[in-house]
């Protein structure tokens, strides 16, 4: 009857620490994923920022070029 008490015991320490070390790894893997989706936030503003940058640097060297190279239609 003891040997079984004390297996029982055993069993259920190691069930608290086994919650306890899932919680730990939840409280992980969703810290992980809030970062993970501010990075993508972040990561398609400056893409889309950069995308314009691109549009307005080309356009400006097509306009000056036209103005300034003689181009003629």
């Amino acid at each position: 009857m003891n040997e079984n008490t004390n297996s029982s015991n055993t069993q259920q320490d190691i069930n608290k620490q086994l919650v306890s070390y899932n919680e730990k790894q939840n409280e992980l893997i969703f810290s992980t994923r809030k970062r993970l989706f501010n990075l993508e936030k972040i990561q398609k503003r400056d893409c889309i920022f950069l995308l314009g940058m691109n549009f307005l640097i080309c356009t400006l060297c097509i306009l000056i070029a036209i103005k300034f190279g003689g181009f003629k239609w």
